[in-house]
């Protein structure tokens, strides 16, 4: 009788991530499934991606009868790290079907780690703390007793994990939708686990401000037999910030070859402050970076003690450019004491620097940071229903109108920035908004404008 390994992440829940039409396997949970074959377990995989109805698990339960189940989210994933209401919801519907069918269920991810006692109240037998590797394989050999786990030690040698187990999932359909979509297929990988950089608004539920990353010999076998056995287009690693060691990454680009396969990744303003830096980047094989600029202000920078400036993305983006990377930023409204003049100094920030793409949000209080820690007393719910619902949790300085203006007046501007002729799939569906954005863009100017009067 097989254990039965859940990913819970239900993508049609997700309308945000429906529309960017980017769907990535559970990597951190297919690396669980290939850690309990290693040790001899028999797993069957239930992959929840493109079920509209978390019901439909009883299915998979019905055909397979497991005496244990694991419930487990990807903690590489950022739709997942956002702890949204649905997918909570979805997780916990799973949990009641095992249960009424006698099943030991063990949970694992972000938001068990943020909200234990919730998936307790569902009736988890286990309630996996920090990161889940090493649980596992406890919890089906008998070892782990049922309850809240303390925290979990996290592993400091990434290469002595199994390779995820692609196998279980039907990786044609992620390639289809990817190439329906965007012309190409991008596929997950991580090659590093945490982040060492103390941005107090940044949720850091599984690794917390530790940094353990793999060997640059380890990722590119592990890419070479990716690239071999399914044949991805690119890769898009999943890492907080992407070689956060100068060293790491100048051994990497040696090892991937003259002909490497094209990557995304995110880093830091900060790291690519230096040319060196950004041609071992490019040499890897990156073609697209994106960073956390947030913010136009340096004052609202420093609020968020995001240890940059204004002038580190300044030089950020030319050395970029100089190397023919693409860049993109994401953007934050509503970071406390934020102000108007903040605001447009965003707006400013875009307009000067014209990134290839842009990702807004408004500040997301999340447990286990220190700006959860100011505002939890204000916030008038926990958390958001979908990823990038963009609602403002808490007592703002500024009514929902204003951000929301906020959001589009940067869309609207970036939209007629970067427009330029392009016969793909993406550049006919932005020539498409362009009238939309243009029509819209006064009334959103004044709307910022009455709103943040």
């Amino acid at each position: 009788m097989p254990l039965l390994l859940a990913s819970p992440y239900h993508l049609p829940l997700d309308p945000q991530e429906v529309a960017a039409g980017k769907p990535y396997p559970p990597l951190g949970t297919l690396v669980s499934a290939a850690e309990l074959r290693a040790q001899g377990h028999e797993v069957a995989f239930y992959d929840a991606t493109f079920n509209h109805d978390p019901t439909t698990f009883a299915g998979a339960l019905d055909g397979h009868r497991p005496a244990k189940v694991a419930i487990v989210s990807d903690p590489h994933a950022v739709p997942v790290k956002m702890c949204t209401i649905a997918q909570r919801t979805a997780a916990l519907t799973m949990i009641e079907s095992a249960k009424s069918r006698g099943a030991e269920v063990l949970i694992a991810g972000p938001d068990v780690t943020d909200h234990p006692g919730v998936y307790e109240a569902a009736g988890a037998d286990v309630i996996v703390l920090g990161e889940h590797d090493g649980a596992l394989p406890e919890w089906a050999n008998g070892a782990l007793q049922s309850g809240r786990t303390s925290r979990r030690k996290n592993r400091p040698d990434l290469d002595t994990l199994p390779d995820p187990a692609w196998d279980l999932v039907d990786l044609p359909a992620y390639a289809t939708r990817w190439r329906s979509r965007h012309g190409r297929w991008e596929l997950n990988l991580s090659t590093a686990r945490g982040c060492p950089y103390r941005c107090n608004w940044c949720a850091k539920p599984t690794w917390g401000r530790s940094y353990n990353v793999a060997s640059p010999a380890r990722v590119a076998t592990t890419i070479r037999s990716l690239r071999a056995a399914h044949a991805p287009d690119s890769l898009w690693f999943t890492d907080d910030i992407f070689a956060v060691k100068p060293s790491w990454l100048s051994e990497f680009r040696a090892l991937v070859g003259e002909n490497p396969l094209p990557f995304r990744c995110n880093t830091r303003a900060d790291l690519v402050r230096e040319g060196a830096y950004v041609r071992d980047l490019a040499a890897a094989g990156c073609t697209e970076v994106w960073m956390g600029a947030e913010s136009g202000s340096d004052r609202v920078l420093a609020a968020m003690e995001k240890d940059q400036t204004r002038a580190d993305v300044d030089t950020a983006v030319a050395r970029l450019r100089d190397a023919g990377i693409r860049v993109g930023f994401f953007l934050q409204l509503g970071y406390p004491g934020e102000k108007l003049a903040d605001v447009r100094a965003t707006v400013e920030m875009v307009r000067r620097l014209k990134p290839d793409e842009i990702g807004v949000s408004v500040a997301y209080p999340l447990p286990g940071t220190p700006f959860h820690d100011r505002v939890k007393a204000d916030l008038e719910r926990a958390n958001w229903t979908s990823s990038m619902d963009n609602e403002v949790l808490f007592a703002g300085a500024y009514p929902q109108p204003f951000y929301d203006a906020a959001r589009e007046v940067l869309r609207a501007e970036h939209a007629w920035l970067t427009w330029r002729p392009e016969p793909t799939r993406r550049g006919l569906r932005r020539t498409a908004a362009l009238p939309y954005h243009a029509a819209r863009w006064p009334l959103h100017q004044a709307k910022l404008a009455w709103y943040g009067r």
